[in-house]
């Protein structure tokens, strides 16, 4: 892409949620911006797909009502169309079997179940931020199967496996926000993404797609300059940095040990997942419609019904396996999607003869942060601010302490904005 001007007040490097919502702010502002996208489609991890009239997100995407996303879409007026998750019909998976809840809970189980769920809203979260959902639930929680429950929810609410480095305050209060209500989004996440293109683009952000940032230059240690991939030279004093977490950081700065980002790159642990979408024209067993695996990081879920994502009226369910920190190798993503399937033949038998369409995604990067107990359940960048590079800023789901996912984008984005506005 051939750029009419090369220089500008701020530049985002990424057209994810996180650069679109920091280019939607810096514009409305009435500052020159220019959102740089590598790739020839925006959106990121938001990105949408269509495979036979179904509508496929990168993998299972909501959003929490009460979170950043949702209070800032509607702040910018984008907010989309969108319907709620159900809260009923869900089962757990253990040695392979269904367990209903509550249907198949002892009355003690039961008990403490609907006590530990219904009281999670009066847990203080931030005094127990430091300390792992392992140690939390084994001082909280009696039974072993509602132990197993509740650590499934906060997999689900986290897309963390490992309870043991797991922020109990961070998971919970992820938690308590998922009890307000668990939005999904009509036509699919790449709604939110458009709108949030025509917002920037109506303000006057320039939008270039297909542009690869190679390397920010600075001038005295501040920012001067950034270079493009294919030689050419934007004059920019301020940058938000909102693709790639801390190792595309490093690679544009070319050599950070010393400072803030390699520090940031050395403590970011990201999460992976191997990720199964299917569009069934009916669903065998329609009131199964959410489903977390106990002693297995499962995850099963129907995200159409409270909004269309199909033009056919094909429901699309999701089906998902948490590797943590891992990313799996090709053999490990074979054995990830007999897995999935298995698990499908389990909840929705007869599954197969009703698809309409399917994809495996394995080794998806789901965040590049896991919020441990290592920093308190905050992100390893603890403010967008590069402390050594003035005019530099980070934004993405490892920067600040508010949400995660898309919450955590977004939210980072507002105040790397709203901190690049101080200056210019």
């Amino acid at each position: 892409m051939t750029l009419k001007n090369n220089v500008y007040d701020a530049a985002v490097i990424g057209g994810g949620l996180t650069g679109l919502t920091a280019a939607v702010y810096l514009a409305k502002a009435g500052k020159s911006v220019i959102v740089l996208e590598k790739e020839k489609q925006l959106g990121g991890l938001a990105q949408t797909k269509k495979v036979n009239e179904a509508l496929f997100n990168l993998g299972p995407r909501a959003m929490y009502e009460g979170g950043a996303a949702l209070r800032i879409l509607s702040e910018l007026d984008c907010l989309p169309k969108g319907g709620y998750a159900s809260k009923s019909g869900m089962v757990g998976i253990l040695q392979g079997e269904i367990v209903a809840v509550p249907a198949d809970l002892s009355p003690e189980e039961n008990m403490e179940w609907s006590e530990l769920i219904g009281g999670l809203r009066r847990v203080e979260t931030e005094s127990i931020r430091s300390l792992s959902l392992h140690d939390w639930s084994e001082n909280n929680i009696r039974h072993q199967r509602v132990r197993l429950l509740f650590h499934a929810m906060c997999r689900q609410w986290s897309y963390c496996d490992d309870m043991n480095v797991l922020s109990a305050g961070f998971v919970i209060e992820q938690g308590q926000l998922a009890a307000k209500g668990v939005r999904y989004v009509e036509g699919g996440w790449q709604t939110v993404v458009d709108g949030l293109r025509l917002a920037a683009v109506k303000a006057g952000a320039t939008i270039a797609i297909g542009c690869k940032a190679e390397r920010i230059k600075l001038r005295d240690g501040r920012v001067h300059a950034l270079l493009l991939a294919d030689g050419a030279e934007i004059e920019v004093s301020t940058i938000i940095a909102a693709a790639g977490g801390p190792d595309e950081v490093d690679r544009l700065l070319q050599g950070t040990v010393q400072i803030s980002i390699g520090k940031w790159k050395k403590e970011a642990r990201p999460l992976y997942a191997s990720c199964l979408d299917v569009a069934l024209r009916h669903m065998p067993y329609p009131e199964r419609v959410f489903a977390l695996g106990l002693d297995e990081p499962f995850y099963f879920s129907k995200h159409s019904g409270s909004v269309k994502l199909s033009d056919n009226g094909a429901h699309v369910l999701h089906v998902m396996k948490y590797n943590d920190n891992v990313s799996v190798s090709a053999q490990d993503a074979k054995t990830d999607e007999k897995k999935l399937i298995l698990l499908l033949d389990l909840l929705e038998p007869g599954w197969e003869k009703e698809v309409v369409a399917i994809r495996f995604s394995p080794n998806v990067l789901v965040a590049h942060d896991s919020r441990t107990i290592h920093n308190n359940g905050a992100g390893p960048a603890p403010d967008p601010a590069v402390q050594e590079v003035p005019g530099l800023f980070v934004a993405g789901d490892w920067v600040g302490s508010e949400g995660r996912l898309a919450d955590a984008g977004m939210a980072s984005a507002k105040l790397a904005a709203e901190k690049v506005l101080d200056i210019v």
